[in-house]
């Protein structure tokens, strides 16, 4: 299958309505995959994050469901409230056997057709935990999972990160540990969860790295390989349409 023309995006946050944003984003895109950065359950008080509610286990198997559904093919994370992570793992592996075209690639690398895909979710910094607040991987966790991407002999690496980078797409959210492994590993597409008011997309080197906003406000981006180089990434929005580079 082709994968040039991706639909990229992130925080569903339990919204139904988003969900709807981005079954019309499908619909008039017709992207050939998805690659979603995380964030499908609704927002948890911090003394909650280790309980599994109702609302949780629903917004995740109304994701599923659309996307299993469209046949698009999709790379996805967990988010940094979808927690417990085992029960967020336990769920997306029933819905990958389920639908043959979704892929939770936290941790995980997945090859399909010229591209290597591979990601990690929920907080990314120095020092990790998954209990309490929103869960973390450190950085050792997260150059040990994402070794197998970087030895892929695949000529395309696309990286999912459930954390921005520092700067003008991250902002208070930005992580040093996460603007450091795109420095180090430069994959040639690096979508991020970042809130809506510092999406965009930058190049670091030769790798684009897209913070699309979030589905609950609207936003997505449609990443296309086909077209030129200034022309490729177009920010998707109910009140705006852009298409930038940097």
């Amino acid at each position: 299958m082709s994968m040039r023309k991706l639909l990229i995006c992130g925080g569903i946050d339990g919204q139904p309505s988003a969900c709807e944003t981005l079954q019309g984003m499908l619909a008039t895109h017709r992207p050939d995959a998805v690659l979603f950065a995380g964030g499908i359950g609704p927002q948890k008080d911090e003394a909650a994050a280790d309980d599994l509610t109702e609302d949780q286990v629903q917004s995740w198997e109304r994701f599923f469901q659309l996307i299993g559904e469209s046949r698009v093919y999709t790379a996805f994370l967990p988010g940094w409230q979808d927690t417990p992570i085992d029960e967020f793992l336990q769920a997306a592996m029933n819905a990958e056997v389920d639908f043959d075209n979704i892929h939770c690639v936290h941790g995980t690398l997945v090859e399909e057709a010229d591209v290597a895909l591979c990601g990690i979710g929920g907080e990314i910094a120095e020092n990790g935990s998954c209990k309490g607040g929103p869960w973390r991987r450190s950085r050792t966790a997260a150059e040990y999972y994402l070794r197998r991407l970087w030895a892929s002999d695949k000529p395309r690496k696309f990286l999912l990160l459930g954390t921005p980078p520092t700067g003008s797409l991250g902002g208070d959210q930005g992580s040093r540990v996460v603007t450091e492994l795109i420095d180090s590993y430069h994959p040639d597409l690096c979508a991020v969860l970042g809130c809506s008011s510092h999406r965009g997309v930058e190049r670091v080197a030769h790798t684009y790295v897209v913070n699309p906003g979030r589905l609950s406000q609207g936003h997505a981006a449609l990443f296309d390989w086909s077209k030129p180089a200034e022309e490729r990434c177009e920010l998707l929005g109910a009140l705006e349409k852009a298409s930038t580079t940097r």
